[in-house]
């Protein structure tokens, strides 16, 4: 009997795990911020960083995944300035889109 109190009780841990994520999920889906980076990441970014953050340029460009949290400020002046291959953006893209593609990408890679 004590089995199968064991297993209820994992079963519901899963459940109530797996219900807390979808929440996390669908609460990212209604932030503006993160709506707005998704529009602004397909318009300037998809071409060269792979649609949806999948990167499939073979490592001809940089794959957005890897950056983490501590990477931001690296992530703004790389947007801003260029680096390696990739164009600057200063000027075309101002801070509060360069913003809300970073929380776009960490929406999409912190899950």
């Amino acid at each position: 009997m004590r089995s199968h109190k064991n297993i209820g009780r994992r079963m519901t841990s899963v459940s109530l795990a797996s219900f807390l994520t979808s929440s996390i999920c669908l609460a990212e889906v209604g932030n503006p911020t993160i709506k707005t980076g998704a529009m602004v990441y397909q318009d300037y970014c998809s071409s060269c960083h792979g649609e949806e953050l999948r990167n499939t340029s073979g490592g001809v460009t940089f794959d957005l995944r890897r950056l983490r949290p501590q990477d931001h400020d690296r992530f703004v002046n790389s947007v801003l300035n260029g680096k390696n291959q990739m164009p600057p953006w200063r000027g075309v893209l101002d801070l509060h889109q360069i913003d809300s593609i970073w929380a776009y990408i960490r929406a999409n890679v912190d899950q």
